[in-house]
């Protein structure tokens, strides 16, 4: 098993995982708010390099407390090249991941401080079991509709380097 994750800016590989990494699902004890902002940062960063991790599964995923996000790859595999329409499908997938374990206003709130609009926006269209992972959509709870719901409303409001619009909040006027 190789471990891929990004260090200083550079994809690196290693047979034994980074220090202190252990699976997502197993690290559910140091998932904290302040935390999922280095998670999201980690695999921000991963696009910007022009990197997809692949498909995104429970069992793939890697942490540590210092927010470091490593990705476990069996034989061959190994990151794919970014897809020419960008980190779309990828952040769609990181969103319904992280979903799973920790509140989805916490997710996306902390995802708003790191990828603009047009990158949230960019994985909306892939919020649906037809574009996610089908291990992904497999593994408990259900909950891409949620993430899909709180994504929007969050796209809604607008860009947190403007003043919120609270659209969602407003109520209309009879």
């Amino acid at each position: 098993m190789l471990y891929y994750f990004v260090e200083q800016e550079r994809l690196l590989s290693s047979r034994e995982p980074p220090s202190g990494v252990k699976p997502l699902k197993h690290s559910l004890g140091i998932l904290q708010p302040s935390l999922v902002s280095e998670l999201h940062r980690s695999f921000c960063t991963w696009g910007r390099l022009g990197f997809s991790p692949g498909s995104l599964s429970p069992n793939r995923v890697c942490c540590n407390e210092e927010g470091l996000v490593a990705f476990c790859y069996k034989g061959t595999d190994k990151p794919l090249p970014l897809l020419q329409i960008g980190a779309g499908p990828d952040l769609a997938a990181w969103l319904v991941l992280l979903d799973k374990w920790m509140e989805t206003y916490v997710v996306i709130a902390r995802a708003r401080r790191v990828w603009n609009l047009h990158e949230l926006a960019s994985a909306l269209s892939f919020v649906s079991p037809a574009f996610l992972p089908p291990t992904l959509v497999a593994h408990p709870p259900d909950n891409w509709e949620r993430v899909a719901v709180a994504l929007s409303l969050a796209l809604a409001d607008g860009s947190l380097a403007e003043s919120s619009t609270n659209r969602h909040w407003r109520r209309e006027k009879a």
